[in-house]
């Protein structure tokens, strides 16, 4: 396992609180060794977020001690990263973009369990049977921002969009077209983009998703938004 250094303020936290018990547990720990020899921590990069797997007390417990960068290495599980995502919008909400938001969150274990552990067992449950918790799709008008999603999501997708010449084509080019956004909380995770024809017709000039929530359903939320925008526009 390669690992290698990141400064905590780059990396997101996908939870909302930290137990206090695991965190005393942690620091105990640190007071024996050398805060710079602790095991690297496992994070994941979707898009141009990055954020922890796991790992969430130590590094919490190391930005206490005055840690700025600490060692990590890339995921590489088989996870459900749909629900990370989520997770990643549950700490946009609450304004945590680093690990120094959790400082006010830390609580009491029984606390932790019912409001995280819970929380966590309930959305699980609802992604299982397909209902998705802060997934929507929308309509985009502005050029600029139909652009840098575009390359945001193509530019994660190398196996299908890997040449930079036709990558750029589609960047500019999308916005000029019906552009539609599928989302995760504030984060664009796909988008498809209409071409208009004619008056009559129209087709998918360009299409995608990030790889990691590839045949989670969201393609046919997008095109069904698409589809019903066309209908309504007489196409």
């Amino acid at each position: 396992m390669s690992s290698l250094l990141m400064s905590l303020r780059e990396i997101q936290p996908s939870q909302l609180y930290i137990s206090e018990v695991k965190l005393k547990k942690v620091e105990t720990y640190l007071d024996k060794i050398d805060p710079r020899s602790f095991e690297p921590l496992p994070i994941k990069r979707i898009g141009d977020t990055t954020f922890f797997t796991d790992g969430h007390t130590r590094a919490l417990a190391l930005a206490e001690r005055g840690v700025e960068e600490v060692p990590v290495y890339w995921d590489q599980d088989d996870l459900d990263w749909l629900q990370y995502l989520i997770c990643l919008a549950w700490c946009d909400e609450a304004g945590i973009r680093d690990i120094t938001g959790l400082r006010n969150r830390v609580v009491d274990h029984s606390t932790y369990r019912r409001l995280w552990h819970r929380r966590c067992d309930v959305m699980q449950k609802a992604v299982e049977e397909g209902n998705y918790e802060g997934v929507y799709t929308k309509e985009t008008e502005d050029a600029g921002e139909k652009s840098k999603i575009a390359e945001s999501i193509l530019r994660s997708l190398p196996a299908w969009f890997g040449i930079e010449e036709a990558l750029q084509c589609y960047v500019s080019g999308v916005a000029e077209t019906d552009f539609f956004t599928v989302h995760v909380g504030e984060r664009p995770v796909g988008f498809v983009s209409m071409l208009e024809h004619n008056e009559f017709t129209s087709e998918v000039y360009c299409m995608g998703i990030f790889e990691e929530v590839h045949g989670r359903g969201l393609g046919t939320k997008l095109l069904e938004t698409a589809e019903g925008k066309l209908r309504e526009d007489g196409k």
